[in-house]
């Protein structure tokens, strides 16, 4: 579908060399058969997605846009435009601004890498005893120092930990309760939750942001099917002149609108 279109891309240039109203409605026509081929191609459930196949698509796309403008360019030199090429290299250029800017906002960012910079790198355990230190039985290691709260967590506390509670108060005063880890814990988030500051909130006079419709937004992207629509409309009514100007309007609204907003789908 994509090498068909590029045949009635082809078909389009030749009728818009006439410069006339039958060769401006010849070319739209042949225009909208571009877009027939497109809109096919979309609906078609096709298996090869590989790269060659991707960047042959990508490349017939853009010059079948070439030729187009490239038809048009000659029928306005022959309709008696002197700077017809002019206003088509215009064109060309305010196209290529736009595809550069939407590609590179569309790229994936790169990992930064500054954040391993100026650090250290940590020593790695060495391994003694050559290849075969596991297979070797390990010497039996020595007693380790217990940790007394643990103790305490699995065995529970001694008979003369009460006592000793109390003891350590004093006389006349009557020991404190234990409280677990776990209750000591929910008290320290309650007390934390409580005295944490309350969110100030928003002001009321900020607006929020509307996002722009959905069809706003596809206009001001404009892709190449609005480009052919505005060529076939700007070329019946008026002249390629009025076409390429059409053309660099709408590619500083879209360069305009990915940079104000720079959300949704661009392509």
């Amino acid at each position: 579908m994509t090498r068909i279109s590029v045949f009635a891309a082809v078909g389009a240039a030749v009728w818009f060399t006439r410069a006339d109203t039958v060769g401006a409605l010849a070319g739209s026509l042949f225009l909208g058969g571009v877009l027939f081929c497109d809109a096919v191609r979309g609906r078609m459930q096709a298996n090869r997605r590989d790269a060659l196949t991707v960047w042959l698509v990508s490349m017939l796309a853009q010059l079948r846009e070439y030729i187009v403008y490239a038809g048009l360019a000659v029928g306005a030199v022959l309709a008696g435009l002197a700077d017809g090429w002019g206003w088509a290299a215009g064109a060309l250029i305010a196209l290529a601004l736009r595809d550069s800017l939407l590609i590179a906002r569309a790229a994936p960012t790169a990992p930064d890498l500054s954040q391993g910079v100026g650090r250290v790198p940590r020593a790695r355990p060495g391994r003694t005893g050559g290849l075969l230190a596991d297979l070797a039985p390990r010497p039996p290691e020595g007693p380790r120092e217990s940790d007394p709260r643990l103790t305490g967590r699995l065995l529970g506390p001694g008979p003369g930990a009460a006592s000793d509670a109390a003891s350590a108060a004093g006389p006349g005063v009557p020991p404190r309760p234990r409280i677990s880890p776990e209750a000591r814990a929910v008290q320290e988030a309650r007390a934390a939750r409580d005295t944490s500051p309350e969110p100030a909130p928003a002001p009321a006079n900020r607006s929020a942001r509307l996002p722009l419709p959905h069809l706003a937004r596809r206009i001001m992207v404009f892709s190449q099917s609005t480009r052919f629509l505005a060529i076939a409309v700007t070329a019946t009514l008026w002249d390629a002149r009025v076409a390429f100007l059409t053309l660099i309007v709408g590619c500083a609204v879209a360069v305009t609108g990915e940079l104000v907003d720079p959300r949704g789908g661009r392509r």
